[in-house]
């Protein structure tokens, strides 16, 4: 007779909702405080953390600050970030600041060039009046004796037509003059 292995069945029940009921919620924080009150009973404290007076507290030793142990990377993380945080504001700001000095420039420049065209205007007009034909006959008889000249003495030059430029003779080519120079003596 050979021997069987012994048949076992598991079975799995799904709840319906994923969501604990009231009844079930309070039956855990019932259980939860139960827990807590037999932690307490035995020293240990709800939050985790001890006191001094506790009797487990003078087994475990005292650790200074130098002596913990922290993570490896993370001051080193942290000081990264920190820096390039610190680096980006600090480039935010100088920019902004460059460019209100830019904007306090432009203003300056527009106000200057707003001066210099009344001021051109103003000298316009000025030179407008000090050359009108009335004021200059009658400074010029005031202050330098000057009057108007007579018709008598006012001559009339007529310009001539400048002469056309006289074509130079054309040089004879070298060639034939030497030819005759051999020739003649």
């Amino acid at each position: 007779m050979s021997q069987e292995p012994p048949v076992t069945t598991t079975v799995v029940t799904i709840p319906r909702r994923s969501r604990p009921s009231r009844g079930q919620r309070a039956l855990e924080q019932r259980r939860r405080r139960q827990q807590a009150k037999a932690g307490a009973k035995q020293g240990a404290r709800a939050h985790g953390w001890g006191r001094a007076e506790d009797a487990d507290a003078a087994q475990t030793p005292r650790i200074g600050f130098f002596d913990r142990r922290r993570a490896n990377g993370t001051p080193l993380l942290l000081f990264v970030v920190l820096a390039v945080l610190t680096g980006v504001g600090l480039a935010r700001v100088d920019s902004r600041i460059e460019i209100l000095d830019i904007a306090n420039e432009i203003t300056g420049l527009s106000e200057d060039q707003q001066r210099l065209l009344d001021r051109k205007r103003r000298l316009e007009a000025e030179r407008a009046y000090l050359r009108r034909p009335a004021r200059v006959s009658t400074r010029a008889a005031e202050q330098l004796d000057m009057i108007p000249a007579p018709a008598e003495r006012i001559q009339r030059i007529e310009l001539l037509p400048a002469p056309a430029p006289e074509s130079e003779p054309e040089p004879e080519p070298e060639s034939e003059s030497e030819e005759q120079g051999e020739a003649q003596p």
